[in-house]
């Protein structure tokens, strides 16, 4: 009977064979060696009653008649698999019902294991495939992991080719096979992804049975694909098909569905993409009167209700924009404060909520409120990229952020909040993939001693998530075919296992903020060892937060603008532009600091660490000025200066590090001249840059290592160096800065990139410095990623590297010597102590400022011109002025 209402659906024939199965049950004693599979009848029929109700009561009896189900299948059953793919599918319709992640962790254990003791044979095998590959999908729909996505569209494509094109279920995993297909779309923006989307959807609507019970889905799978196709390619046909499939869909779904709702939902949105094309008020009209019944269908604890309400109010909002209605204006804000309550939601849903909640009150000019807002929305940011996920999964989820915190932190000030406010809200929502890192290789020292337990079971769980992924096998049953080892499950359950302990961790005395952003106390004590500068960019107003040992003050930049930096970005490197960064930033900075003169020679010089954000990111604070007055009219002239991503990473890197102990001289050096490298102009000076070091820290009593220019090599000799240096070309990635590279030998086969530094751990060695000789080793080149300054200069810091000199941009392959020579015999001269090596970049960046500065007044100079020669850069840069200034690049990153 349950066969006849799978082909044409009727719910009082489900009901009747629903009946069926607990008369069946009930006729079955316990003890009876089948009982499995009337227990597993019943719990797959009120599983298809609660997927056509909607009554939660039917999935809680269906979940637990599985659960028995399962446990009185015998190991050697020929229906395991079965029995156990049928558990976590009642899983998986929990989880979308609740939003409950272990439900779905749970139900993707199920699945693989169904898969792994399935044979190839098996009658079931088609289904169990297609079901985990809809599990991976959800939840990469949840979380963002790509390896997810990846694996589910791997699970569909074989649940397909497993049955032969007759097959009745072929039909439903076409269109789940577009589903997910158009996420990995949504991901990658490649248009023959979303073609094959909509080609399969195609396909399982026009192979679809009549009667076929699920054709609302299907229609609502392609509906969407097409809405993409629209938004990609502003094709009007598209949209208009999607919205004529949408409908079908909703026409064809009972108002009890549980999928009505989300149907509602679906249609208001492509009615809303024919308002923005057509201004017709009727549309919009409807795809509100749509959105509110979506709304109203979705129970109150639905993980949806938040998305939404957020539909209904951005709609709202419109309607109000064009009618000045009052009421639209006042249940607008109720949407989305409603949304953003709801803590059953997830959390990129709630951020944008609130973004949008923050928009308005500063629209209305209710300032307290906007700083409310601003407040809630940055303390969900790291919530967005749990420790389960890839850096490169974070980065795609928090792309969308950027800007976020600085708007966040300058409505702080607005709304005449402390600079230590302020300060909070950037070192919460900024740099959230090195917050996540470092929290991993923490210093547990004093935690092992007193709670040695807890320790190790930390260390436990971090080791499982900080290790690099790999992609082992699994064999199935009869050794057929080949399933991925699921370190992404792994991860996921080491970090759903992590918070609570760490929550265990801060109830103990002493540990009350283990793992937490630094305290004011904590950020006054990091500038012990000289000022930090915070110089937040934002279009609501730009301010320097300075932090002192005895106090933080906030300091106004109003001859600052986020305009006006972007407007200099393709001019950076330019004299004016230095003159402006003196004149509007780095000068009254200095002057509010009082550092308005250049320090004697034998007086100890003062030192500022500069953390800009935004665009600022871009330019070089430390050279700011007007160099040509020989004057003391720049930093160059008043301070040592060094940068930082963050506040945070400065404590954790001195956290891990020595302060003032001179490095142990027994140490090893690895040296690398990349004189020649595949594909790339030849560069003259390496060598002679790399022999100079040589001959420096051999004076020094440091071993210098010279190991074949390969990324495994480098590696294998990193974690025995106290000193890195890097002589050759660098590439900043424009779209993926996690791309960015040095390039050695193998460089386009296995590619030494930011990526993989971010998987090497040094944390527990603390290296003394990595030199990157080498262009744009600390540039950033993607818009949306000046948040997390992501580069090669902050990865080697990551990796656990005391220190570490970059460039911001192309650097003159001769040059490099002279600033590579000069750097380290200053270290020579004085030490291997922290303090040193800023100083000694200073002193060789003065130098070379000085002696640029006579030829450009026509003095004499006694190393020769400093105009622009062969760059490091991999590709070749246009002809510059003679005159650019080429030490300005060079900036040290460190403690």
């Amino acid at each position: 009977m349950f066969q006849e209402y799978l082909k044409n659906g009727s719910p009082e024939i489900l009901d009747a064979s629903i009946e069926m199965g607990r008369m069946a049950l009930k006729r079955t004693p316990d003890d009876h060696p089948d009982l499995n599979l009337p227990l597993n009848n019943l719990a797959v029929r009120l599983g298809a009653k609660y997927q056509l109700s909607g009554e939660m009561k039917d999935l809680v009896e269906a979940i637990e008649m599985a659960r028995k189900s399962l446990a009185v299948t015998p190991a050697d059953h020929p229906s395991l698999a079965g029995r156990t793919h049928n558990l976590g599918s009642m899983l998986e319709l929990r989880r979308a019902r609740s939003g409950a992640m272990q439900d779905l962790d749970e139900a993707i254990d199920l699945g693989r294991e169904a898969a792994r003791i399935c044979t190839k044979d098996y009658p079931g095998r088609g289904m169990i495939l297609n079901t985990l590959g809809v599990q991976l999908g959800s939840r990469y729909s949840r979380t963002g992991a790509l390896a997810d996505l990846n694996e589910a569209i791997q699970m569909a494509r074989e649940a397909i080719d497993s049955v032969s094109k007759d097959d009745p279920d072929r039909v439903r995993w076409l269109s789940n096979l577009g589903c997910v297909l158009g996420f990995k779309y949504l991901r990658t923006n490649e248009t023959p992804v979303l073609d094959e989307a909509i080609a399969k959807g195609r396909e399982a609507i026009e192979t679809a049975p009549k009667n076929y019970p699920f054709q609302a889905d299907l229609m609502d799978n392609l509906a969407s694909q097409l809405g993409h196709k629209y938004w990609h390619t502003e094709e009007v046909s598209d949209l208009f098909e999607a919205i004529s499939a949408s409908q079908r869909a909703v026409d064809l779904t009972a108002q009890n569905n549980p999928d009505y709702a989300r149907l509602l939902n679906n249609l208001g949105g492509h009615l809303m993409a024919k308002y923005d094309l057509t201004s017709d008020v009727s549309d919009l009209d409807e795809g509100i009167r749509m959105l509110r019944k979506s709304v109203e269908a979705t129970p109150k604890d639905h993980p949806d209700l938040a998305g939404r309400l957020h539909n209904l109010g951005s709609q709202l909002g419109s309607r109000h924009l064009l009618t000045e209605t009052v009421e639209d204006r006042k249940e607008h804000i109720q949407c989305h404060i409603a949304a953003l309550n709801h803590k059953d939601s997830p959390i990129n849903d709630r951020i944008s909520i609130s973004r949008t909640l923050l928009r308005h009150a500063f629209l209305f000019d209710n300032r307290n409120e906007a700083y409310l807002f601003a407040k809630t929305t940055i303390e969900l940011v790291p919530l967005l990229a749990p420790p389960s996920l890839e850096s490169t999964d974070k980065q795609q989820l928090l792309s969308d952020l950027v800007g976020l915190a600085s708007n966040a932190a300058a409505i702080a000030l607005l709304a005449d909040q402390s600079p230590t406010s302020a300060i909070e809200l950037l070192e919460t929502g900024r740099g959230v993939i090195a917050s996540s890192l470092q929290d991993m290789r923490a210093d547990l020292s004093a935690l092992e001693e007193e709670y040695p337990e807890l320790a190790g079971s930390f260390i436990n769980l971090r080791d499982q998530l900080d290790a690099p992924t790999s992609q082992g096998t699994l064999l199935t049953a009869d050794n057929t075919r080949v399933l991925p080892q699921p370190s992404t499950d792994t991860r996921h359950k080491a970090s759903n296992q992590l918070q609570p302990l760490v929550e265990k961790i801060r109830r103990l005395p002493g540990f009350e903020r283990f793992l937490l952003s630094a305290s004011e106390a904590e950020i006054r004590e990091a500038a012990s060892f000289g000022p930090i500068v915070i110089i937040n960019v934002s279009v609501y107003r730009c301010d320097a937060l300075i932090v002192r040992e005895s106090r933080i003050q906030q300091l106004p930049l109003p001859n600052l603008s986020q305009a006006d930096i972007s407007s200099r970005q393709k001019d950076v490197q330019s004299l004016e532009t230095l003159a402006w960064l003196w004149d509007v930033v780095v000068g009254p900075i200095l002057e509010c600091l009082g550092f308005n003169e250049s320090p004697s020679e034998k007086s100890p010089w003062p030192h500022v660490w500069w953390i800009p954000t935004g665009p600022l990111v871009r330019f070089p604070l430390h050279a700011a000025g007007r160099h040509l007055k020989r004057g003391s009219e720049s930093a160059l002239d008043r301070v040592i200066s060094s940068y930082s991503s963050s506040i945070r990473t400065m404590i954790r890197s001195r956290q891990h590090g020595r302060q003032e102990q001179e490095t142990k001289l027994s140490q090893n050096a690895l040296l690398v001249a990349m004189h020649q490298t595949p594909q790339q102009q030849t560069l003259q000076h390496t060598n002679n840059e790399v022999q100079a070091v040589h001959d420096v820290l051999n004076s020094m009593q440091l071993q210098c290592l010279r190991p074949d220019a390969s990324k495994q090599q480098v590696l294998s000799v990193l974690d025995t160096c106290k000193v890195f240096h890097f002589a050759g070309h660098g590439k900043t990635d424009k779209r993926d800065p996690l791309q960015s590279l040095l390039l050695l030998d193998d460089w386009e086969k296995d590619p030494l990139t930011v990526a993989s530094l971010f998987k090497t751990n040094l944390s527990h060695l603390s290296p003394f410095l990595a030199y990157l000789s080498a262009c744009g080793t600390g540039q950033v080149l993607d818009d949306k990623s000046i948040d997390e300054s992501i580069h090669l200069t902050s990865a080697f810091q990551l990796a656990g590297f005391q220190h570490v000199i970059g460039t911001l941009w192309d650097v003159d392959d001769e040059l490099c010597v002279r600033m590579a020579r000069s750097t380290y015999e200053f270290l020579r001269d004085n030490g291997m102590r922290d303090q040193f090596v800023s100083e000694g970049l200073h002193r060789a960046s003065r130098q070379l400022r000085d002696d640029w500065v006579r030829r450009e007044l026509g003095d004499e100079v006694e190393h020769g011109t400093l105009g622009l020669r062969s760059t490091r850069d991999v590709e070749i840069c246009e002809d510059e002025e003679p005159s650019r200034p080429l030490w300005v690049p060079y900036i040290h990153y460190g403690v």
